[in-house]
């Protein structure tokens, strides 16, 4: 039996943030989708020169290890484009997004996934969760340091560990799932599954109709606040009618598999709902949007943008009308001004240069000490004329008596956060807190006759 995905496709802005830093591509082939992060001026620039490049991948779809190495392939082409535009221009330093999609072969999905977007399979009325969140918060579940009940209304929720922003150190996950006919499978950002919990979103999905589920995940995303931008992609596993051949039984999808069961009484209240157009093939979000897109190319080939030529005879008949006007004033009553107009701009440039100073010191971070444990400061370490220029953000649990000797002397005499701001000192925070739990296993797992090791552990 041949398979073909039969999907329906909806991004917004929700009902707070003021733009869409979501993309995505919808075909028959494909399912992508890409939150964007690092503000207004570079989250929907990063995902939608992420979308743009890797749907090229539906045009030739690939089996097996093939397909895998393609979207390897294809990922890392797309974080060295964003790494080249940072450098380029490094006011889009710190954009970024994740990246979550799958290509199907009429047998397989064939699965990228960083960050915290999600891939979900509905088959035989159970929900499979197929990806792992790179998220901070996902870690102190991992670790069993919080419930997962209580992951969705953490304060750093929205932090990721791993994600694609131009950084050479990327660790995407890919993997292979087997599809039947008859199976749902949703991509979706984390507007829908940062504020729906995964058995609510399997009731809605187990609807009958792709149009009825796709409304209810909107409508539950709205319910539960709308803080975040919204793209779903859902599709049905249908047979290609005009060819059949013997089904396959379907993959265990190991790890990545989380199950969950939808709640027949919830099922019961959305049996009529309105009916609405969804889009089924195409660009989405961020990706296709015009002004987005024309940045893209001013970012690829500055200097080649048209000019509005009616602006351009009105700019020059301004500028000849007051040449004519400053041919016939006095010079004196120029001159009044002059010494006005330039207060006027020293004040000004004091005033941008004070904000400009007082912006990067609040997007500047560094781990140090904080009464013997690791802590996150947010600014500059030490102080400018006398005045501090750092403060504590968030003391952490881990104490730098469990680190090693070599990672405690570098904590005290602080690790500089370059870039990434607040997520990559999460990362660090991690990072460190994986060699305090080395270093503890190792203290309690020597025997007491053994030496101290000169680091300490």
């Amino acid at each position: 039996m041949t398979l073909t995905l039969r999907p329906i496709a909806h991004s917004e802005i929700g009902l707070v943030r003021k733009s869409n830093q979501d993309s995505g591509y919808v075909s028959t082939s494909m399912m992508l989708v890409a939150d964007g992060m690092g503000g207004a001026a570079a989250g929907d620039f990063a995902s939608a020169v992420a979308v743009r490049h890797l749907r090229r991948l539906a045009d030739d779809p690939q089996t097996g290890s093939e397909a895998l190495k393609s979207w390897k392939e294809a990922i890392f082409e797309v974080n060295g484009e964003l790494g080249d535009m940072i450098t380029t221009n490094p006011s889009l330093d710190g954009m970024g997004t994740t990246i979550c999609g799958g290509v199907f072969d009429g047998d397989e999905m064939h699965i990228a996934h960083i960050g915290d977007s999600r891939c979900y399979v509905l088959a035989e009325g159970n929900l499979h969760r197929l990806t792992h969140d790179h998220s901070y918060v996902q870690s102190l579940v991992d670790d069993g340091k919080l419930h997962e009940d209580a992951a969705m209304n953490h304060p750093h929720r929205s932090l990721l560990l791993k994600v694609l922003n131009g950084q050479p150190e990327i660790k995407p996950d890919f993997f292979t799932t087997q599809l039947a006919a008859g199976d749902r499978v949703m991509f979706c950002s984390d507007g829908l599954c940062g504020l729906v919990d995964d058995s609510t979103i399997c009731t809605a999905m187990s609807l009958s109709e792709l149009t009825d589920a796709m409304i209810t995940l909107v409508e539950l995303a709205h319910a539960a606040g709308g803080s975040d931008n919204i793209t779903i992609i859902i599709a049905d596993v249908v047979e290609v009618k005009t060819l059949q051949s013997p089904g396959e039984p379907k993959a265990d999808t190991g790890e990545h598999t989380i199950v969950f069961t939808p709640d027949p009484s919830l099922l019961a209240e959305q049996e009529s709902l309105p009916l609405q157009g969804f889009a089924t093939t195409g660009l989405l979000g961020a990706a296709a949007d015009p002004k987005v897109i024309s940045r893209i190319k001013a970012a690829i080939t500055p200097g080649d943008q048209p000019t509005n030529n009616a602006t351009d005879d009105i700019d020059e008949h301004e500028t000849i009308t007051l040449r004519e006007r400053r041919r016939y004033s006095p010079s004196f009553k120029r001159r009044r001004w002059i010494p006005w107009l330039i207060a006027f701009l020293i004040v000004l440039g004091l005033t941008g240069a004070a904000w400009g100073l007082r912006t990067y010191v609040l997007n500047q971070y560094y781990i140090s000490n904080e009464n013997d444990v690791v802590a996150i400061y947010q600014g500059l370490p030490g102080d400018i004329a006398g005045i501090k220029t750092s403060w504590l953000y968030e003391a952490t649990d881990i104490h730098l008596e469990d680190l090693p000797y070599s990672w405690r002397n570098r904590v005290v005499s602080v690790i500089p956060i370059k870039t990434g701001g607040l997520n990559q000192a999460y990362i660090a925070v991690h990072e460190l807190q994986n060699k305090a739990d080395q270093c503890v296993e190792a203290r309690t797992t020597r025997p007491a006759s053994a030496p101290i090791p000169s680091d300490g552990c």
